[in-house]
């Protein structure tokens, strides 16, 4: 079953391509930047968290480095992996 698509739809799948393309570098970018604050300000950013709930300092580094793992693990699922299937798809298809 081998049909063409038309250049409209080839054109909306290549304009959600990179829709989802440019959502995954600044979510990349947004990472960055964060891990970047907290290399840099780690400790002032942990004593305003201590003051606020009782956390010791490797709960502090264990919480950040899963919220790190875990967005990266979204960011993978719901725009990383689309790309690259609807990229596979249109190269097929072309």
């Amino acid at each position: 079953m081998s049909s063409t698509l038309s250049e409209d739809t080839v054109a909306t799948f290549d304009a959600v391509a990179g829709i989802l393309l440019r959502c995954f570098v600044i979510t990349v970018g947004a990472m960055l930047f964060t891990w970047f604050v907290v290399f840099l300000l780690g400790d002032v950013i942990y004593s305003v968290y201590s003051q606020l709930m009782e956390i010791s300092q490797k709960e502090f580094d264990l919480f950040f480095l899963y919220t790190m793992t875990f967005l990266k693990a979204l960011n993978i699922l719901f725009f990383g992996i689309p790309f690259v299937a609807i990229k596979w798809y249109l190269r097929g298809k072309r």
